[in-house]
């Protein structure tokens, strides 16, 4: 299996499903597109916005958070 990002081969048991809308952003039940990333890359993405920051967002912080998240996710997990 390909990683999104760095298009390096991996076995499966090798790659994380990454969420473009992360489970910890009020998406519990990890409904929306998802990807394919290598452990690296994987934790280099979701090293961009920790759960700590989160906790003490507004609710229209958060939805902005949200809706700048998806973007970031699209464009560097590799999603068009």
């Amino acid at each position: 299996m390909k990683c999104s990002k760095c298009k390096i081969d991996y076995q499966e048991n090798e790659t994380h499903e990454h969420h473009t809308h992360p489970k910890f952003m009020s998406n519990k039940d990890g409904t929306g597109m998802k990807v394919y990333l290598c452990k690296k890359c994987h934790d280099i993405l979701h090293f961009t916005l920790p759960k700590l920051y989160w906790d003490i967002l507004t609710e229209g912080q958060k939805t902005e958070a949200i809706r700048r998240v998806i973007g970031y996710s699209k464009k560097y997990g590799g999603l068009k």
